[in-house]
């Protein structure tokens, strides 16, 4: 029997509409020459993608932090990821919280356990009168650094600082900004 010539099935129409919506989000949401922001492009690209995350760090069998995540996109070919909406509690050898970071998301390293904090990232220390807030924000633990190459606001006493960076230690007892400006500071 003979094959017959068909003609090419059509597929209907809202799968190509919301293949070409998808493909145009895309392109609007990818900027290749900002590797600070996660997009829901990678998200769509990631070879990998977890939900409601939390990873612990450890060094010598003690936990030095843990990473707690909505989501955290990751890819075959790198040793980095994306965590969204997360938080870092960072620890001392008595398992006591030294700081705590909040951001939009992260890019976190996990060859080096270092950790980018993107997007509205705030570090604080418990039971210092202390905050900082920046737009983009790097820890390393291995390190024990924290620093901001970005404006940032240290809040400290019921004063704001600004400064144009930061660099510190993760329990803020070496502290030092460049470059600062008194903002919203009581008269003393």
């Amino acid at each position: 029997m003979a094959a017959r010539n068909r003609p090419p099935r059509s597929l209907p129409a809202w799968p190509a509409r919301f293949a070409a919506f998808a493909a145009l989000a895309a392109a609007a949401c990818l900027n290749a020459a900002d590797d600070t922001a996660g997009t829901e492009f990678e998200e769509a690209s990631a070879d990998d993608v977890m939900y409601v995350v939390s990873h612990n760090m450890s060094k010598d069998g003690i936990r030095e932090a843990r990473l707690e995540a909505d989501s955290m996109l990751m890819w075959n070919d790198s040793t980095h990821s994306w965590v969204m909406r997360m938080t870092l509690r960072v620890y001392d050898e008595r398992g006591g919280q030294r700081a705590t970071i909040t951001a939009d998301r992260g890019r976190f390293d996990m060859a080096t356990n270092e950790l980018m904090a993107v997007g509205n990232a705030v570090l604080s220390i418990p039971g210092q009168d202390r905050e900082i807030r920046t737009e983009v924000l790097n820890v390393s633990q291995d390190s024990d650094r924290v620093w901001s190459d970005v404006t940032v606001v240290m809040r400290e006493a019921g004063c704001e600082i600004e400064g144009d960076r930061l660099e510190s230690d993760i329990s803020f007892n070496q502290v030092k900004l460049w470059g600062t400006r008194e903002r919203d500071c009581p008269e003393r």
